[in-house]
């Protein structure tokens, strides 16, 4: 959204170095649920960079002296507990990043790198954005704040329908399919059915989401003890232009996504063999399915009578990144 350079280096907590930031502090009750809320225009000076690799390591661990992230974790635990009690629908998926340092090369580097939701560290940070979410729509509630409350209601299939499927990624796809339409306020918040929290906001990432951006320009005015520069109405005006403009750059990103993904399948031998994890059946034995070491989904037939689930191997046939074309076939054992 802004500018490599900008948002890289002013923008960023780098670290030993004094950066702009807002501070939102929370105690929680025993069960998890938020007892305190307070918010800080702050400077800070980030002391190391960790990777999520690195952080779930040091909590496998349980090092002393990493104490605090220790504390985190236990907490992220906590409120995992609590959002779940309140009806959330917990979808860990594996999720595919691409980094091409070299674009404009003729035959540029592709760094693949796979993130599990699941994955200690990456739920610590996504129970933390998630708890950042709710205590901003609560300040934005108690000091009358026009924000991009973020809300989502219950879906009709109950969790327990779908509990006969397996854990992971093949339950948390077919949630997602069940899952209804964001829905937007700027008014007072809305319950956010699949997140298990009674208000929500965007918050966390205000560098790369104009709408996280906004709420950024209203707490921050509030907190300077200044009235909010936009009004619900303003809000509201500029919310179809808005939504429009991240469509576009949703499709941007995940067409990106697939095409450096699709390269990079088409760069193997084509005699490697890929795990692949079984989501559904479409049609007879034409079947969804994750490339487990990729983070891409497709579809195969299968003929070894695999069920949903199971992981079978395959073998790229085809792929072809500007046509958006990837074939596959079943490995079958001799």
């Amino acid at each position: 959204m802004f500018p490599e350079k900008l948002a890289m280096e002013k923008m960023s907590l780098v670290q030993g170095h004094l950066c702009n930031a807002v501070s939102v502090s929370v105690v929680l009750n025993q069960d998890g649920s938020i007892a305190e809320i307070n918010l800080e225009n702050s400077t800070i000076r980030p002391t190391y960079m960790m990777t999520y690799e690195g952080a779930s390591e040091l909590l496998a661990l349980k090092i002393e002296e990493e104490s605090e992230l220790n504390l985190l974790f236990e907490a992220a635990v906590l409120r995992l507990k609590w959002r779940c009690h309140q009806g959330a629908i917990d979808t860990p998926m594996i999720e595919a990043r691409v980094k091409v340092p070299n674009p404009d090369d003729p035959e540029p580097s592709i760094n693949l790198y796979l993130q599990e939701q699941s994955n200690p560290a990456m739920r610590l940070v996504s129970e933390m954005m998630i708890l950042c979410g709710e205590a901003i729509a609560s300040f934005g509630v108690k000091n009358n704040i026009p924000l991009p409350y973020r809300g989502q209601s219950q879906t009709n299939i109950s969790v327990a329908y779908l509990s006969y499927l397996p854990e992971g990624p093949v339950r948390s796809s077919a949630y997602v399919k069940t899952m209804r339409p964001v829905e937007m306020d700027f008014r007072k918040p809305l319950p956010h059915a699949t997140l298990g929290v009674p208000g929500y906001v965007q918050f966390t990432s205000p560098i790369r989401r104009y709408v996280d951006l906004l709420a950024h320009y209203q707490v921050k005015a509030v907190l300077r003890g200044e009235p909010p520069p936009f009004s619900c109405n303003h809000l509201e005006g500029m919310m179809p232009l808005i939504k429009m403009q991240l469509r576009i750059a949703k499709r941007l990103y995940n067409n990106s996504l697939r095409y450096w993904l699709l390269e990079y399948l088409r760069r193997q031998h084509r005699e490697k063999e890929f795990r692949a994890l079984i989501l559904r059946f479409i049609k007879d034995k034409a079947a969804a399915l994750l490339l487990v070491e990729v983070g891409i989904q497709a579809s195969v037939q299968v003929f070894s009578g695999a069920q949903v689930g199971d992981e079978i191997m395959v073998q790229v046939l085809e792929a072809l990144p500007r046509k958006e074309i990837l074939s596959l076939k079943e490995v079958l054992s001799t």
